[in-house]
């Protein structure tokens, strides 16, 4: 078999495997790259299959120079998956996240509060980690630990200092707000 840029010649066996592994595959792009390469068997130029897949000829001649080299192994998809990785929600970034939040109270922080709320919880992960972390994510992740996160409700018991008490909490209801407003970036 003599070696020519513009005809691909293969044997029946390589034929009958590539066909089997177009009726095989699930990935869309090896299933394109094999339909280029059953295309070339049938003798049809480089730029009449790209024209046809909406390629640039240089994919069509690099798809069939790989199966030329690697036969199936030069066609097959490289990437485990592709899209752009996790950072946050590593396995470390898990471990510490879980660490803050079950042995480690906001005022340790510098925080107002005693216990973690879902958007202070991102917004120290904002500060901690030097990227945008958003409510969601951290919701996520959390739930992903299994800790179940439910909304802190101050509760007031009755005393003799009561009233006292109470202004005081109303007093640090009103700070928390207007420190959370001015202080804190956006989320």
């Amino acid at each position: 078999m003599s070696y020519h840029p513009l005809r691909l010649e293969v044997s029946k066996e390589q034929k009958k495997e590539l066909l089997l592994f177009m009726k095989s595959t699930c990935d869309k792009e090896e299933y394109r790259r094999a339909y280029a390469i059953k295309q070339k068997l049938e003798g049809i130029p480089y730029r009449k299959i790209a024209k046809d897949m909406n390629v640039n000829y240089r994919s069509v001649y690099d798809w069939i120079d790989n199966y030329r080299k690697d036969d199936l192994d030069g066609i097959r998809n490289k990437r485990k998956n592709g899209g752009r990785r996790p950072v946050i929600s590593t396995a470390k970034n898990k471990e510490m996240i879980k660490d803050i939040v079950l042995n480690k109270s906001p005022t340790t922080f510098g925080y107002l509060k005693n216990t973690w709320s879902i958007r202070l919880l991102a917004i120290h992960l904002t500060s901690l980690l030097g990227m945008n972390v958003s409510p969601k994510q951290t919701w996520r992740i959390v739930h992903d630990l299994g800790i179940v996160y439910k909304q802190p409700k101050l509760v007031l018991e009755k005393e003799e200092d009561y009233e006292k008490k109470k202004e005081k909490i109303d007093r640090y209801k009103k700070v928390s707000r207007a420190l959370l407003k001015k202080d804190t970036p956006r989320v």
